[in-house]
């Protein structure tokens, strides 16, 4: 499979992070929580997810990092455990190949960019309330060629929580690549996790936010920060399974992986 390097599409956050708060952890707890990703099935697909806009006043009160980003990175997070799909990081990675093409310095705790294989499939849509409604707008794109693939719309409630939101998308994401002959069987340990349907996550808004507040640290490279956001978002919803992914996603950056291959 070949190797490639993917252009910038945004930038990082600028300058160092900012000083973590509260105690480090140990050592032990920070190896618990490095878990490998799952190894892919042959046959999924590669894909990436890019901007998911939220056009609605939902989640009002949620701050640290944008509904967009927060509402992409939680459908990452739902595709990175999966093995019937390959996630590709493209965001961060892309901007981390820019910096060191162009000799930038690189922010302290950084990770590396390493080397991808790169996403043959860009999810991207928008998420929009019409009255006491919504509907979840989605396309997928071919990574290389720009062309729409596919495109879909499904309804969920005017009220949404963001983990069902993400969780729908990821839904509809697999029952598109299904179609395509582009989904590996695989059975799903967690059955709820990617429904035909919406239905409410049971994630409070709460734990949404404590994951937000993990993501924004992770963004400056603050890993004991993400650590706490993340960790604080499963103690307020044990079935928060995206913050598990994000935790031991952070796990292995931090203990050098590259965002690449570890994000």
């Amino acid at each position: 499979m070949a190797v490639i390097a993917i252009v910038a599409l945004t930038g990082c956050a600028a300058g160092g992070p900012a000083p973590s708060t509260g105690s480090v952890a140990p050592e032990s707890l920070w190896s618990s929580l490095n878990r490998p990703r799952p190894e892919h099935l042959e046959g999924a697909a590669r894909v990436s997810v890019s901007e998911i806009s939220v056009l609605t006043s939902a989640w009002e009160g949620t701050r640290e990092v944008s509904r967009d980003l927060g509402i992409q990175e939680l459908i990452a997070a739902g595709l990175l455990r999966r093995r019937d799909v390959q996630y590709v990081e493209r965001r961060r990675f892309a901007a981390a190949v820019e910096r060191e093409r162009m000799g930038l310095p690189i922010p302290r705790n950084a990770p590396s960019a390493g080397s991808s294989a790169g996403a043959e499939y860009v999810l991207t849509g928008a998420w929009a309330t019409t009255g006491d409604s919504a509907t979840l707008a989605l396309r997928l794109v071919h990574a290389e060629s720009g062309e729409v693939v596919s495109t879909w719309r499904t309804s969920t409630p005017a009220g949404a929580d963001p983990a069902g939101v993400a969780q729908r998308a990821v839904g509809s994401l697999l029952a598109e690549l299904r179609v395509l002959g582009r989904l590996p069987a695989w059975s799903d340990p967690i059955p709820s996790a990617a429904p035909t349907s919406y239905a409410a996550s049971g994630v409070p808004l709460a734990a949404a936010q404590a994951f937000f507040e993990g993501l924004a640290a992770e963004e400056r490279f603050d890993w004991e920060d993400a650590r706490r956001g993340y960790q604080s978002a499963q103690e307020l919803s044990t079935g928060f399974f995206e913050a598990r992914v994000a935790l031991a996603r952070v796990a292995r950056l931090r203990a050098g992986g590259t965002l690449g291959a570890s994000d």
